[in-house]
């Protein structure tokens, strides 16, 4: 079926003329309708454009396009007029025409234009409907899984979470699923068509922070070379995601609260107060109680951003689903790369799986899987190829692997200590580096800051550097 017009005149030649201009390419499936009656009760055949005449007897091309816009408010309507009249013209977009021709001046060379570019319109909207039914279904509450007492709470709390525009706090482990479940809760909401904005509050240096949330104004501070819009601002309409809140200082906490309260900012350096409409989900793998106790957190922020809680359980704490999940990111690595069809778990991996501590929680699993697999000698992964064979993380191998250990300062424990060399040459310095951070976050359970103080550099260096490698989403 061709792009569906209707053209909407009560002058027989010029509709002739419209309608052979607009179908001689064969792409085009017109409808010739004499008056706005008419054409208002055949709308649901769902035109992809309207062209009408404004001067018609009956309700007239105004009155017809306000109908339109109240019943089909999505149709492009271009007004058409023998009259120039620019007031007519003015009226007309204020209601919300797309376009306006005149008769025997444009309306010919301009009518191309307009088709191109309702066209072209047409199929960004049909590509971003189709990008939002994807996301919508990567992000459905369905693709949280877990059948665990622990993750029918979640899901429960999750549904309930979605039909309101509740300030929603999700609180776990590292690696539990915070910002997935956040992604559910806003694709699966009434802000669905708006944008999901993530803040990394642990990953901004804390004086850019401010400018980070509410932007800033041109010469507010040095290097402010330009006007730069505030998350909070590019949330309007959807949602923002505040990850680590715990990690703010109480200075933007206040300021925080302030702009919480009102839903009003204002960018650094400006006098500008903006106003944003748009959720609040924040996530924490802090006790944000005890922070609050110890004056390291605001008590009414805490009131403000927890007013919905969410507790997300480790993975430790979930039973049944640790297969279930493993299985999942099996079948999900082998969709990306189909040449390890055949790769299954055997039941030893299996049980060792059901069996591990999981420190690093869901995240740790999906690289332990995902590594297994390209390690894996035959298409069926065993228990070494999870290299889970410690007590506590990356911390202790089987004898078997004794001369990769080292001991820890100090004595005590033994450690996986990233090597150095690979078939008798020294390995490139980068790749020594990845190797060690790889470790210390492992070590640390996936927590960063515990993975930072080990490598003595600072948080804002560890995230860069795990992001750098790949070992952080």
């Amino acid at each position: 079926m061709g792009f569906r017009i209707f053209v909407v005149d009560d002058d027989p030649h010029y509709s002739r003329l419209m309608s052979y201009r607009l179908g001689k390419s064969g792409e085009n499936e017109v409808q010739v309708f004499t008056s706005g009656e008419e054409a208002l009760e055949n709308l649901d055949q769902e035109p992809q454009l309207i062209m009408l005449d404004i001067m018609m007897p009956g309700i007239g091309g105004i009155e017809t396009l306000r109908r339109v816009r109240e019943q089909r408010p999505n149709i492009p309507v271009v007004m058409v007029s023998a009259q120039g009249v620019i007031e007519t013209a003015v009226e007309a977009m204020k209601i919300g025409a797309y376009d306006y021709i005149t008769k025997g001046q444009d309306d010919l060379v301009k009518l191309d234009v307009v088709l191109k570019n309702v066209r072209e319109r047409a199929a960004l909207e049909r590509e971003l409907d189709s990008l939002r039914t994807e996301v919508a279904e990567r992000y459905s509450i369905d693709g949280l899984l877990g059948e665990s007492e622990a993750m029918q709470e979640v899901f429960r709390l999750v549904e309930k979470a979605v039909r309101a525009d509740l300030t929603v706090a999700i609180q776990g482990e590292s690696g539990t699923g915070k910002e997935l479940v956040a992604k559910a809760i806003h694709y699966n909401s009434s802000r669905s068509r708006g944008p999901f904005v993530v803040v990394n509050c642990a990953a901004i240096p804390r004086d850019l922070m401010e400018s980070e949330f509410f932007g800033h104004e041109k010469g507010a501070f040095t290097g402010a070379h330009t006007r730069k819009i505030g998350k909070f601002e590019q949330a309007d309409g959807g949602t923002i995601f505040l990850d680590e809140i715990g990690e703010l200082d109480l200075d933007l906490q206040a300021k925080l609260l302030r702009a919480l309260q009102n839903y009003e900012i204002q960018r650094v350096g400006g006098n500008e107060t903006i106003r944003f409409d748009a959720r609040v989900i924040s996530a924490t793998n802090q006790n944000v109680t005890e922070l609050t106790r110890g004056g390291q957190f605001r008590e009414d922020l805490y009131y403000r951003l927890f007013q919905f809680p969410i507790q997300l359980p480790p993975l430790r704490e979930r039973g049944q689903d640790l297969v279930l999940l493993a299985d999942h990111f099996l079948q999900s690595y082998i969709q990306k790369n189909p040449e390890f069809r055949y790769v299954a778990f055997s039941p030893a991996a299996r049980q060792m799986i059901s069996e591990y501590t999981w420190p690093g929680n869901v995240r740790e699993l999906k690289s332990a899987v995902e590594r297994a697999v390209l390690l894996s000698e035959d298409d069926e992964i065993q228990p070494s190829d999870l290299m889970l064979n410690f007590s506590g993380g990356l911390g202790h191998r089987q004898e078997s692997d004794k001369s990769q250990l080292a001991q820890r300062p100090g004595g005590g424990e033994q450690v996986a200590a990233p090597a150095v060399e690979a078939n008798g040459e020294a390995l490139p310095l980068d790749e020594i580096k990845r190797r060690a951070v790889e470790l210390a976050y492992h070590r640390a359970g996936g927590n960063v800051d515990k993975a930072a103080v080990e490598l003595k550099i600072g948080r804002a260096t560890m995230y860069r550097l795990l992001k750098k490698y790949g070992l952080m989403e």
